[in-house]
């Protein structure tokens, strides 16, 4: 099980696209995340992940050494620790605290949306600065400590203009391990539709470039898309696992079957328990069974298995419904596996050895 820990609604940066509501101080007490966590291991469900979300989680710091040490002592039994994990906009990195979250072998998520211009287009303070160089240092940091570390960007219309300036800047930065995701409650009227499509094909030859210069990196915006080619499709373990192998737990100790849907912690409709009580397996059978449910407009579409139709987060933000699949989120698959495709296909009849290693090493033995 990977658990999640919204610990605070707070937030010390004010980003245009968050999708988690409106920013007020409602910490989790740590009684809650101990019950949570007593909730898995003592159940019996092997604990292997424990992340930290928010708001902005290290704005409570002191709570995630309180819970990790929880954790620690909880699962002493395990054979294998369990993976700590903190999702972050970077800002509060600081210097200070790397000893600890190295002596605790976490793993950091840092939001950083790419070039200057393209991060600052959303990612912006409270006083309405932009937080790029706060966001750097804080990499800076985490880099130098020898943490592992991925970034999630957020393309949004604001900041499409800029993709593939914002891959190579990142690359630039020695970071290896990128995410790239759509807004897709953003404002993609036509001529943001139209940006995306060439800005998107731009980001494909600067990821083709990238190979060529030999970089050993992972975008998983082409990178998945590639790989079900390769695979004929998304395997079953390859969807989200949402409410059975990931729970998310907000403050007021609510269950969710993912963090995305926490928000305001006001949707009932997508809650399926309370630390207390336990998983309610009705409700959370019902998401399930809605989110999985087959989509009469997809049967017949060329790319429906290589399509992301089964995210049912994804889908609650764009149509109200886990289950329900919006035109747009066709439109944006589609058009991101154009791009992937003509990127795979230039490296692969390059036979760049970077890319053939990675993606048909098993093919071409």
């Amino acid at each position: 099980m990977r658990l999640t820990l919204f610990l605070d609604h707070a937030c010390n940066l004010r980003c245009t696209y968050c999708y988690n509501g409106e920013k007020f101080t409602r910490a989790m007490p740590l009684e809650t995340a101990t019950t949570a966590i007593d909730l898995i291991v003592d159940g019996g469900i092997p604990l292997k992940q424990v992340g930290f979300f928010g708001g902005e989680p290290m704005m409570r710091y002191s709570l995630i050494q309180q819970i990790t040490r929880h954790v620690r002592a909880k699962t002493q039994h395990y054979e294998k620790p369990v993976t700590m994990v903190v999702t972050c906009n970077g800002a509060l990195l600081t210097a200070d605290k790397m000893p600890w979250l190295k002596e605790n072998h976490f793993h950091i998520g840092v939001s950083i949306d790419g070039s200057p211009r393209a991060h600052d287009a959303c990612r912006i303070g409270t006083g309405g600065s932009g937080s790029h160089e706060a966001v750097e240092e804080g990499i800076r940091n985490v880099q130098q400590a020898g943490l592992p570390l991925k970034t999630i960007s957020v393309i949004d219309p604001a900041n499409v203009e800029w993709l593939a300036e914002s891959l190579d800047h990142l690359l630039g930065l020695e970071l290896h391990h990128l995410s790239f995701n759509l807004n897709y409650e953003g404002d993609w009227n036509e001529a943001n539709r139209a940006r995306f499509e060439r800005t998107i094909q731009e980001m494909g030859d600067s990821y083709v470039a990238a190979y060529r210069r030999g970089l050993s990196f992972k975008v998983n915006l082409f990178d998945a898309k590639i790989i079900t080619h390769v695979k004929g499709g998304y395997a079953c373990g390859d969807r989200c696992d949402f409410g059975c192998e990931e729970l998310a737990v907000s403050p007021t100790g609510k269950l969710y079957p993912c963090d995305r849907l926490i928000g305001e912690d006001d949707r009932d409709d997508v809650v399926i328990g309370d630390v207390w009580k336990g998983i309610d397996l009705m409700a959370r059978g019902k998401l399930i069974e809605d989110k999985n449910q087959v989509k009469d407009d997809c049967a017949e579409c060329d790319v429906q298995g290589r399509c992301m139709h089964w995210c049912g987060c994804v889908n609650y933000a764009m149509t109200g419904s886990v289950g329900g699949v919006s035109g747009l989120l066709c439109w944006f698959e589609q058009t991101v596996i154009d791009a992937a495709d003509r990127a795979a296909q230039t490296l692969y009849a390059e036979r760049n050895p970077g890319f053939v290693k990675r993606f048909y090493s098993h093919v071409l033995k």
